[in-house]
C-alpha cells in the first residue's frame, strides 16, 4: 500500500520537485551549466541556488591586470567554492566564466565536468577518454598546462557551446620544480609551445588536472553537433 501511495506522489508532483537537486549536485555539464548557473544567470538569480551568507560580491583581476565585476560563491570553502566572472556591471549582465575551486590549486575540490573528470584526472585517463593524443601547453607560464585543443576526439565536446578549460600539473618541490623529471627533461616541456599528449616525456610525467574554468560561450561561438 506504501508502494502505491508514493507511486501516486510521484506522478502528481511538480517536475520541478526532482529537477532542483542535480542542478546543484557539483556538476559542469558542457555547453549547459555549472551546477545551476547557465548562461542566462544574472546576480540577482543567485539568491534563489546558494544561501544568502555563501554570496560575496567583489572584484577579481584577469589576466595582464585586467580586473572584472565577480561573485564568489563558498570563498571560506575551497573545495566547494565558485568565482563567477560577470560581462558588465549592470544587473543583468551575463555570467562570462566561472573559476572552480580557486586558489585550491591541485587540492580536493567537489565540482566535476559530465562524465567523471575533475581535479586530479590524470593525462593518461584523458587521453584513453578522448580516444586520441590531445595537444596541451608548455608548462611555466600563464598558461601553462591548458589543453589547447582535443584534435577532433571524443573530448571535444567540452569546447561545445561554451568551452571547460582543463589546466593539468605534474608534483613539485617547494621550488617548484617537477620531482619526477629531469631538469633537461622539464625544460623540453615548458614555456610558449604546444606539446602532444603522446610526447615521451608529458607521458612519463602524467600530470593530473589542477584547475577547472568554464567559458560562457560567445555570440556565433562554435556549435554543438
Amino acid at each position: 500500500m506504501k508502494t502505491i501511495r508514493w507511486a501516486i506522489l510521484l506522478a502528481l508532483a511538480p517536475a520541478s520537485t526532482f529537477a532542483q537537486k542535480p542542478a546543484n549536485a557539483w556538476l559542469v555539464v558542457p555547453g549547459s551549466r555549472v551546477g545551476p548557473v547557465t548562461a542566462g544567470t544574472t546576480r540577482s538569480d543567485l539568491n534563489a541556488f546558494f544561501p544568502k551568507s555563501a554570496i560575496e560580491d567583489d572584484e577579481m583581476e584577469l589576466d595582464e591586470g585586467m580586473v572584472q565585476p565577480a561573485t564568489f560563491v563558498n570563498r571560506r570553502t575551497p573545495s566547494e567554492a565558485l568565482a563567477i566572472v560577470w560581462a558588465g556591471k549592470g544587473p543583468q549582465s551575463p555570467p562570462l566564466e566561472i573559476f572552480l575551486c580557486r586558489g585550491h590549486r591541485g587540492g580536493a575540490c567537489r565540482w566535476q565536468v559530465e562524465g567523471g573528470m575533475g581535479v586530479g584526472t590524470r593525462l593518461l585517463d584523458l587521453e584513453e577518454r578522448n580516444g586520441k593524443p590531445f595537444t596541451i601547453f608548455g608548462f611555466g607560464w600563464d598558461y601553462g598546462g591548458n589543453v589547447l585543443s582535443w584534435n577532433g576526439g571524443k573530448l571535444e565536446r567540452l569546447d561545445c557551446g561554451g568551452r571547460v578549460v582543463l589546466t593539468l600539473d605534474g608534483e613539485r618541490n617547494g621550488r617548484g620544480e617537477l620531482t619526477t623529471l629531469t631538469a633537461e627533461e622539464a625544460r623540453s616541456i615548458s614555456g610558449y609551445q604546444s606539446i602532444s599528449s603522446a610526447d615521451a616525456v608529458m607521458r612519463k610525467l602524467d600530470p593530473g588536472v589542477v584547475d577547472l574554468l568554464y567559458q560562457f560561450p560567445p555570440r556565433g561561438g562554435k556549435p554543438c553537433k
